[in-house]
């Protein structure tokens, strides 16, 4: 075969999408990182449906090939860079979102949700949000929306809060604030509120983490204010009275650089 790098995607209709049906073979690397994957052995897999990273990079580069082709993929990761080639022998596409059933995209949602969770506790915390993600994506089609389940929101509202988490990892502050406000919205409906019995659980969890972020971008009147919910449902939480605590501080060194500033431009 002969080897070489791909440049042109090609059209779609000839490409896996997520979740298809492979049989490939990893024919080599350049690196431990793959050493779990057996070599020049083929192998059925179906994408997206193993988590590390191992598998993300093949997912990603599988995607990208036709039926029967042989490539060689290069990225670099933690100054690393990784080679590897791979010879696609054939795959059957999985089903669009908008050809599945409602129970359907319930089960694949569930299993990307478990998957992400998997890499949220293994601290793989970028590939956990990218499960997380295709696991939001099935369940807020407007097919899936159109009739939605008991329970429906609450299934959204959760992912949104483990990826809120997974960007507190990542000190991704714009993300926390996108999906927890989302969640706020749904939680702090009261009809809704009354339907969900660990919903002041999930409430205390979304306005810490929305604090936490709005403390590290400075917008300390937001973040106080989230803070004041948290200590009024629950007063013995010793994270938000430690975040309160920083806050404080925070505000103090600020107006100090203020005053200074302000002195030093009247001399």
């Amino acid at each position: 075969k002969q080897w070489y790098q791909r440049r042109v995607r090609g059209s779609k209709l000839l490409l896996p999408n997520h979740f298809s049906d492979v049989e490939f073979q990893l024919l080599e690397s350049n690196s431990d990182v793959f050493q779990s994957i057996p070599h020049s052995t083929p192998q059925t897999h179906k994408l997206q449906h193993q988590s590390g990273l191992p598998w993300y990079i093949l997912d990603s580069c599988l995607m990208t090939m036709k039926s029967g082709e042989c490539s060689e993929f290069r990225a670099v990761y933690l100054d690393q860079l990784l080679i590897v080639k791979l010879q696609l022998d054939s795959f059957t596409c999985a089903q669009d979102t908008w050809e599945m059933s409602i129970a359907e995209k319930h089960r694949l949602a569930g299993e990307m949700k478990v998957l992400g969770t998997n890499l949220l506790k293994g601290k793989e915390y970028m590939l956990a949000v990218e499960k997380y993600c295709l696991a939001l994506k099935l369940l807020v089609s407007d097919k899936c929306r159109g009739k939605a389940e008991d329970g429906h929101e609450e299934r959204i509202s959760l992912i949104r809060m483990n990826i809120a988490l997974c960007f507190m990892k990542l000190s991704a502050y714009d993300g926390i604030i996108y999906h927890t406000d989302l969640v706020l919205k749904y939680l702090e409906d009261p009809e809704i509120a009354a339907k969900i019995p660990k919903c002041q659980n999930h409430l205390i969890k979304t306005l810490y983490r929305r604090a936490w972020a709005l403390c590290h971008i400075n917008e300390f009147e937001r973040c106080k204010k989230d803070i004041g919910k948290v200590l009024e449902l629950d007063p013995e939480n010793s994270e938000t009275t430690k975040l309160l605590a920083m806050v404080e501080a925070k505000v103090k060194q600020n107006d100090r650089m203020m005053s200074n500033n302000l002195r030093s431009m009247f001399r």
